[in-house]
């Protein structure tokens, strides 16, 4: 009896081709799940996908932020290793240019002081004479040259008084002492010896 009906419908359809269409398509629709849903499977298989390409991914930053911390590290490093070759340099450089110029300033003090000294200037004096040179103190220079000047004046001023003949000196009565002029039995040499020395009877 089904089989009968099959083949009545079957030649139906093939009686009417637009009928079998229908069919076909009813068919298809029915073999088709009414929805697309993923399964509970599948969101667990595509979520454990997704963690771990997170998770990868996190290990690839995790990675290349240490390979810049490392970069970072050894970049200052070599930069404060840089930094205290030039600071060492710079500080050696300075010494050295420091350790010239005492050098100049001594060969300059002590020629300067053989110099005051041909001038007839004391040890003292000319010691400071080249200190003030070599630190450039004008105003010292000038005392002490003026210091200088009034000791050489007053040197020749004593040198000449002693050369000089002293006062009386054809007289017997000069340079004779107090006790000595008044031992004098003349009285007329003794009054005349006293005005020679007034000086002791004062």
């Amino acid at each position: 009896m089904a089989e009968e009906i099959r083949n009545t419908q079957t030649e139906t359809n093939e009686g009417n081709p637009d009928t079998g269409m229908v069919e076909n398509a009813e068919q298809a629709t029915l073999e088709t799940p009414e929805d697309n849903n993923p399964t509970i499977e599948e969101l667990m298989a595509q979520l454990a996908q997704e963690k771990a390409a997170r998770a990868k991914d996190k290990a690839a930053l995790d990675k290349a932020l240490k390979e810049k911390g490392e970069l970072t590290k050894n970049l200052r490093a070599r930069s404060t290793q840089q930094q205290m070759e030039e600071d060492a340099k710079r500080e050696e450089a300075e010494a050295k240019e420091a350790y010239i110029k005492e050098l100049e300033a001594y060969k300059h003090k002590n020629e300067a002081k053989e110099r005051y000294l041909l001038q007839g200037m004391t040890a003292e004096l000319a010691t400071k004479a080249a200190d003030a040179e070599v630190s450039g103190d004008m105003d010292a220079l000038a005392d002490i040259q003026r210091q200088h000047t009034e000791a050489l004046l007053k040197a020749k001023e004593k040198e000449w008084k002693a050369s000089r003949p002293p006062l009386n000196a054809g007289d017997a009565s000069s340079g004779m002492s107090k006790d000595e002029i008044l031992a004098i039995a003349d009285t007329e040499a003794r009054v005349k010896a006293m005005a020679q020395n007034i000086e002791l009877f004062k």
